[in-house]
């Protein structure tokens, strides 16, 4: 099945704290704001102008996650095909600036969804900022109680493809296009766990566990290295209580129509730390709610 989905494209998340969440992601990770509007925030670390966006509201949680495709026929095909499974579309546009074609709806897995055409890439790639910012935002790892069909959603309706999964799909990594590991990693739950950016070096990440010192606050897990995607990981929860994940080195597929996906035993390998030490508490608990973007 040919790829609908090119890359990640943003994330929207509303916040109680508007100016504390963008600030915190500036100082701890290194993007930098873009755009002010009267209720938003936007943030990038490249050329795109905006990779996340805070909007005020009454609670934090997260309103939409965007999906960049191919191009405008890539959009109309993934839309086409969304109605057909009978998703309630929300709108036919972006509620962002700047995105020619796109289209919104809800799941009843949790997450809302946008399809949409490339973000503007007009930033300069260098601005002043932390020595550690990151190259992109890389993956969200949402949380849903139907992983079959969510599975089946994210790879009939959107073309998405499975680079890893556990034996009995409690954790599934789903890749777009650009070839990266995963886009979209899922378990079972009902949150947005986190959502990450992909470093430069593991000197960045020594960076951002300063950066959370000098605020006196500490990393939630890591670092290690995942066993699906091979990538060497810290976390860290930002203000709103959801987790914020760096990584270095994250797995590139080579041949995406050869490639094979690889099962791992949840119980027996070391899936989720090669390295051995487990996720604490703390790192489970985290997450924010989906919210209704409409």
């Amino acid at each position: 099945m040919a790829h609908l989905i090119r890359q990640m494209g943003h994330i929207l998340m509303a916040t109680t704290e508007l100016q504390d969440s963008a600030t915190d992601l500036s100082d701890i990770v290194g993007l930098r704001v873009t755009r002010r509007d009267a209720d938003a925030i936007y943030l990038s670390s490249n050329e795109r102008q905006y990779e996340v966006v805070y909007r005020r509201g009454d609670k934090p949680g997260v309103l939409a996650i965007g999906l960049e495709a191919m191009d405008a026929a890539a959009v109309d095909e993934a839309q086409r095909r969304v109605q057909a499974a009978g998703f309630r579309i929300l709108d036919d546009r972006s509620s962002l600036p700047g995105i020619a074609r796109a289209f919104r709806f809800a799941t009843p897995f949790g997450p809302v969804f946008e399809i949409h055409t490339p973000v503007p890439r007009t930033m300069s790639a260098r601005y002043i900022g932390t020595a550690n910012r990151p190259r992109r935002l890389e993956h969200v790892n949402v949380r849903v109680a139907d992983m079959p069909g969510f599975r089946d959603f994210l790879t009939d309706a959107l073309g998405m493809k499975i680079s890893d999964r556990t034996g009995n799909d409690e954790l599934i990594w789903f890749r777009a296009w650009d070839g990266f590991h995963h886009t979209i990693a899922a378990g079972r739950g009902g949150n947005l766990h986190h959502y990450a950016f992909d470093a430069h070096s593991l000197e960045d990440l020594s960076g951002i566990a300063d950066n959370l010192t000098v605020k006196g606050r500490t990393l939630l897990w890591g670092l290690g290295r995942h066993g699906a995607g091979d990538n060497i990981f810290s976390y860290y929860r930002d203000p709103n209580g959801c987790a914020v994940e760096t990584s270095v080195g994250l797995a590139r597929i080579e041949n995406d129509e050869l490639y094979e996906p690889r099962v791992w035993d949840l119980q027996t390998s070391l899936v989720r730390n090669l390295w051995g030490v487990p996720s604490p508490a703390e790192f489970n608990a985290a997450g924010i709610p989906y919210l209704a973007d409409d």
